[in-house]
């Protein structure tokens, strides 16, 4: 699914769509939007634990996705259930990431596996578009002009639980990786030559979540 910058850019686009004090931690907002992917920063980290943190058990297995609506409909019903407690902001990132996952599976993932279907070879399409995904994602750190305004708000975030889906300290070691590891100190990496995931196709992309998740869930 999506890389962290692409769910940081998203939510970022969205802060600046919402009115004036519709979100009021906007660092717990975006803290929330990589939220669902702290169960990788679990001790004992399996797939499972991926289904339960993204709401998901609509296919054979994490990735192959056969009822796209069911996964859809269940986190609109996420929000309803959690749009109205304490740590409000942060639930709200937490379901724009799941969105974002949801509408990232929906146009890349989906088509891909078709490809396959087709005669396309795996390494190509999943492990090509996957290397470029991650240098995109880089490359949007090194280069967006709001992601020092993101990292600050970021480093606003504070971590929390949510039952049933991730643990606030696997929440708490993401995102000191994220803030002070993940990105820093890379090469400059160069995206002129990608094919699958080019600078065209992720702006599309990540203003395609922004205009959905606004309408889905927040209007």
């Amino acid at each position: 699914m999506s890389y962290p910058m692409v769910h940081l850019k998203v939510a970022y686009g969205l802060l600046l769509r919402f009115s004036d004090g519709y979100i009021e931690r906007k660092g717990d907002f975006l803290l929330g939007s990589v939220a669902p992917d702290a169960v990788h920063f679990h001790e004992t980290y399996d797939v499972s634990l991926k289904e339960k943190s993204h709401v998901w058990k609509y296919g054979p297995c994490w990735g192959v996705t056969m009822d796209s609506e069911g996964w859809r409909n269940a986190i609109r019903k996420f929000w309803e259930e959690n749009k109205d407690s304490a740590n409000r902001d942060f639930l709200a990132g937490y379901c724009t990431h799941l969105l974002t996952d949801w509408e990232n599976d929906r146009r890349i993932w989906a088509p891909f596996r078709e490809k396959m279907k087709q005669g396309a070879k795996r390494d190509e399409v999943y492990g090509e578009y996957g290397k470029e995904a991650k240098g995109m994602d880089l490359w949007l750190y090194q280069n967006d002009k709001e992601t020092q305004e993101i990292w600050q708000l970021l480093e606003q975030g504070k971590a929390c639980g949510v039952k049933g889906c991730i643990q606030e300290e696997d929440l708490a070691r993401q995102k000191q990786f994220l803030l002070y590891e993940e990105f820093i100190g890379k090469d400059t990496v160069d995206v002129s030559r990608y094919r699958f995931c080019t600078r065209k196709i992720m702006a599309e992309f990540i203003k395609v979540c922004e205009e959905k998740i606004f309408g889905e869930l927040f209007t």
